[in-house]
């Protein structure tokens, strides 16, 4: 008994609740059972009060994700068209945010709040089909209020026809709490006959995603019933993003599939001398286009002329923290990282057809950040400030494109779903 109680239930309690335990068992070898259960009520009631006391409502807001951008800006026009249609683009995605500590007090007051929120979207043409349950606020969460989040996972499958349910840990390190919580969410459903569904799209965490992204068939498998319908992520922009692609490859999944296959460059491999030189650039002029909001396909052509190649190897640095702004780059292979000098660590991955530096080369100001080549190879086609000055001067219709990006860019920081989640000014107006 001593075993079970104490011994293997250790890392199923948080430390309050594990005191508690404790407590019943010394009380209960010294005076017998009948002081124990005496023993158990005082530390279930003191517990509760505690936590009553010390914690807040669970549910600091919920939102569709209409007005939130993920990093995976620069996306087709036709991912764009689905994504900001009303009917079936991200208004289909609802955010519930959570805060404070989770326990066995206030788990129903959660349970019931989530169940009212989506029951007031019934027959409003407003249901949602994706949720995202964001616990990047959560400082902790006992065993009993982690196996209630595990229920309502089920119930919001079967209750209110939630296609896919992601969670929110907030960290890489998973959720607050000593309960297998990442493992029980992102575990496969169960089907009718009691057999698991297995599927090689059913993984944890970002895995989920990485496969599936490889593979048009692992989409599909989504919305027949054969794919894992919950998933874990360590961020809410990596969240919106899967819940971005999710929408467009119920639409469409080829749309999908062509966007991804663009992005993730199967030509690209390491090793592969395939592609042409020509080839390589009528890709970059594809992203180009991408990052030039409603611009015409020949202007966008002809400013990109302008653009010349530049290879840099593993550890190269672009450019240091304080330098002049004399250039910006288009990442058409590779990967970049940016790092803030002087700082606890703060830096940013650049991810294939992002371009850099142009908001320092329009303002002619130092660059604020570190930039260095963490792949094997990258390849960029930048813009020099000799050849900006030459466009601005002889052809300032195309010098217009490059100011738009660069309002574009600070229109996606400010609205960028990061922004929102502690209290902000960068609201979208």
């Amino acid at each position: 008994l001593f075993l079970e109680g104490v011994y293997d239930s250790y890392e199923n309690y948080d430390y309050l609740e594990y005191i508690g335990i404790w407590l019943i068992t010394i009380v209960m070898t010294t005076y017998g059972m009948a002081a124990a259960l005496i023993a158990g009520v005082i530390s279930a009631l003191s517990t509760y009060a505690f936590q009553s006391i010390t914690y807040l409502n669970p549910i600091r807001g919920s939102m569709s994700a209409a007005t939130l951008r993920s990093s995976a800006w620069s996306r087709s026009n036709k991912v764009n068209v689905i994504l900001d249609d009303d009917g079936i683009g991200r208004r289909k995605i609802f955010v519930i945010q959570l805060q404070g500590h989770l326990f066995f007090g206030n788990v129903a007051q959660l349970t019931d709040s989530v169940k009212t929120l989506l029951s007031e979207k019934r027959g409003t043409g407003e249901e949602p089909w994706i949720v995202i349950m964001d616990f990047s606020l959560i400082l902790g969460i006992d065993s009993s209020a982690a196996q209630a989040v595990t229920k309502l996972k089920t119930t919001l499958h079967k209750s209110f026809g939630i296609g896919i349910c992601i969670f929110v840990t907030g960290s890489d390190k998973g959720f607050p709490c000593e309960y297998a919580l990442s493992q029980e969410l992102s575990a496969p459903a169960v089907s009718s006959e009691g057999n698991q569904d297995v599927n090689e799209t059913t993984s944890l965490l970002q895995g989920v995603y990485d496969k599936m992204s490889t593979n048009k068939s692992g989409y599909t498998a989504l919305f027949h019933g054969t794919g894992p319908k919950s998933h874990v992520f360590g961020s809410l922009d990596s969240a919106l993003i899967f819940a971005e692609d999710a929408l467009v490859a119920r639409y469409n999944p080829d749309i999908l599939h062509d966007e991804l296959g663009e992005m993730t460059f199967d030509s690209f491999n390491e090793g592969d001398t395939g592609i042409s030189l020509t080839e390589e650039r009528e890709v970059a002029l594809q992203l180009f286009v991408r990052l030039c909001p409603g611009g015409d396909l020949n202007e966008a052509q002809e400013l990109f002329s302008h653009f010349n190649r530049e290879v840099y190897l593993k550890n190269d640095v672009l450019w240091s923290q304080g330098s002049s702004s004399d250039c910006m780059k288009l990442l058409v292979h590779g990967s970049l990282i940016s790092l803030l000098e002087n700082e606890a660590g703060t830096s940013e991955y650049v991810k294939r057809g992002n371009m850099i530096g142009e908001s320092g080369m329009v303002q002619q100001a130092h660059r604020i950040s570190t930039v260095k080549c963490v792949s094997d190879e990258a390849i960029l086609y930048s813009l020099s400030q000799s050849s900006w000055e030459k466009v601005l001067k002889e052809r300032p219709k195309l010098a217009r494109l490059v100011y738009m990006m660069v309002i574009r860019y600070l229109s996606h920081r400010v609205q960028h779903v990061s922004n929102r989640i502690f209290e902000t000014q960068c609201l979208p107006i």
